[in-house]
């Protein structure tokens, strides 16, 4: 698809253009590096780099054409230019004019929220197949459609990246794009450009204040959605919002959402969404929830109640969306597990989950499903990320020792801070809840109850964790969940907890086989 820059400064509001006006273009980038020729290089001012510096490589690259902040006289090798203000606020709309407003060709979800993000897309996208339908996702743990799938490098991709990929599924017959749509996302307007049908808000909780500073900052930037991209929407008239409703800025932004319908869900029956006689056991969830015209039956092997909320999104997008009731029960049940959240690991040494829990609430809600079926102990295994929301992590340490026996503290993703640091301000809040500290060799086995330990090796830490559970314990190990690295300075070495967590009871195993066939 060909757009004459003449149409891209018809958007562009002030925009000034150097240059001919009926050059065309087939696409566009913030990337100099992945600039084909015919494309539109966007310049963008960045932490670490500035896009304007690298002009000259993207048209040597084949740009045809630049949009930059900075004036840089009469062209650029005879290339043309407009200059606006604020090329990042620009891009998103750019580029959904050049891929021919790929969001406008497929039914758009928009999920939001601090956690429930990626569940829901997952049990949304089960549904959708089995009503017979083809649906794309863009979320964290991959992009993924018609049989493709790619790694997530962002929840929600840059503006140009991200229409380039809804113009991709559309191509391929997508019908229901799930996105999920971060508060990052939205306060640096890489949504810009999206037509969406339907916004979906799930909780709001602390997370993110790195970026945002407070937490009203934060719901703000997720309010956006609701506020101003659902009323500029090519299908304004038809745009619908799904609230959680036992989520208090759920209820606030419910009120505040400006001309836009709105179906509540949440677990008390004045929600338009709610469940009726539904049981939560460690085998998963199963019951009728009411919707807004009749019923479902859902079966569900996902527990918690965490989940049951993310099964009543799924069932109120689903009934805005007019899904055949059957196909919601059928594409439910199909979902065994999401990856990374609260997955279950094989083993004969206790009940061993992992969990993507990074946030107070995550792992509060994580330990109280946990806590439904516990015979034994639970054991967490956490740390907190480095570069990241330093408030929560006395927090998230409160939190793991509140809802366990026995805390392992260690390093999740420390990136460029020092290690012992993150440990220290995690530690203070197990601390807080009377946990005392012991050396390995002081607890030995059986873990005692009150109690944690520092091991700033994450495999040492998963490994001492495994080496003393017992049969009758529960081990969550919380903060990467699906991830398969963990990020140290600015290097990403390969690691899983999961497989991590296999290689170490196969260690185990092998050790005990001589002790057996000696018996």
């Amino acid at each position: 698809m060909k757009c004459e820059l003449k149409n891209v400064l018809a958007i562009l509001e002030g925009a000034v253009l150097e240059g001919d006006p009926f050059i065309s273009v087939s696409g566009l980038t913030h990337d100099s590096r992945k600039v084909r020729p015919g494309w539109l290089f966007v310049a963008i001012p960045g932490e670490t780099s500035d896009g304007h510096d690298y002009i000259e490589q993207a048209i040597a690259s084949g740009a045809a054409a630049v949009l930059a902040e900075h004036p840089v006289g009469p062209g650029i090798a005879g290339v043309p230019r407009i200059q606006v203000d604020d090329t990042r606020r620009v891009l998103g709309r750019v580029a959904s004019l050049i891929y021919g407003r790929p969001a406008s060709r497929m039914v758009v979800v928009g999920i939001t929220g601090t956690n429930g993000k990626t569940t829901l897309t997952f049990l949304l996208e089960s549904v959708l197949l089995a009503a017979g339908l083809r649906p794309g996702v863009i979320g964290t743990i991959s992009y993924r459609w018609g049989g493709r799938e790619y790694a997530a490098g962002h929840t929600t991709p840059e503006a140009s990246d991200l229409q380039r990929m809804l113009a991709d599924m559309a191509a391929d017959g997508v019908t229901h794009a799930l996105l999920e749509v971060s508060s990052h996302g939205l306060h640096s307007g890489r949504l810009e450009g999206c037509d969406f049908d339907l916004g979906v808000f799930t909780n709001l909780t602390q997370d993110h204040l790195d970026y945002h500073g407070n937490l009203e900052e934060y719901y703000q930037a997720k309010k956006i959605l609701f506020s101003r991209l659902l009323p500029l929407s090519c299908r304004t008239k038809n745009a619908h919002a799904v609230v959680n409703l036992d989520d208090p800025y759920g209820v606030r932004l419910a009120r505040e959402i400006p001309g836009i319908p709105v179906t509540g869900y949440g677990t008390e029956s004045g929600c338009t969404v709610h469940p009726h006689k539904v049981s939560l056991t460690a085998e998963g969830i199963s019951g009728t929830v009411v919707d807004g015209s009749g019923s479902v039956h859902v079966q569900s092997r996902l527990t918690g109640a965490f989940n049951l909320l993310n099964i009543l999104a799924a069932v109120a997008v689903s009934e805005r969306l007019h899904i055949p009731k059957e196909a919601v029960s059928r594409g439910i049940e199909a979902v065994d597990v999401v990856p990374g959240r609260l997955e279950r690991v094989p083993s004969e040494r206790g009940n061993i989950f992992v969990d993507y829990a990074h946030t107070p609430d995550a792992l509060k809600n994580v330990l109280e499903a946990l806590a439904k079926f516990r015979v034994g102990r639970i054991v967490t295994v956490m740390g907190c990320g480095g570069d990241r929301d330093r408030t929560k992590r006395p927090i998230m340490g409160k939190e793991a020792a509140q809802g366990s026996d026995f805390v392992v503290v260690t390093s999740d993703n420390p990136r460029t801070e020092e290690p012992m640091d993150i440990i220290h301000q995690v530690e203070n809040g197990v601390i807080a809840q009377g946990f005392v500290r012991c050396s390995e060799e002081f607890n030995g086995s059986p873990l005692k109850s009150g109690h944690y330990v520092v091991i700033p090796d994450r495999r040492e830490a998963i490994a001492f964790a495994v080496k003393r559970l017992q049969d009758i314990d529960i081990l969550l190990v919380a903060g990467k969940g699906h991830e398969t690295y963990q990020e140290i300075g600015i290097i990403r070495y390969p690691f899983d907890d999961r497989e991590v967590l296999r290689e170490e009871l196969t260690k185990l195993e092998d050790a005990s086989q001589p002790q057996r066939q000696q018996t």
